[in-house]
């Protein structure tokens, strides 16, 4: 898994009202990206949305 590209970051911020941010908070928000993708991935999900909501949640220490 790569780190999403600075254009890429710098287009998700502005879509979420964060246009005014620095690149050093950029970068760190790329960084953070990574994280946050890997740790979506590592949830379990059932097959359809609509038989019943994902099981169990916990979060990783």
């Amino acid at each position: 898994m790569t780190e999403p590209s600075p254009e890429e970051i710098a287009a998700f911020a502005a879509r979420h009202g964060l246009a005014a941010l620095t690149p050093a908070q950029l970068a760190r928000m790329a960084v953070l990206a990574r994280t946050v993708a890997e740790a979506a991935a590592g949830l379990s999900r059932v097959t359809d949305k609509f038989v019943e909501p994902m099981p169990v949640f916990r979060v990783r220490g």
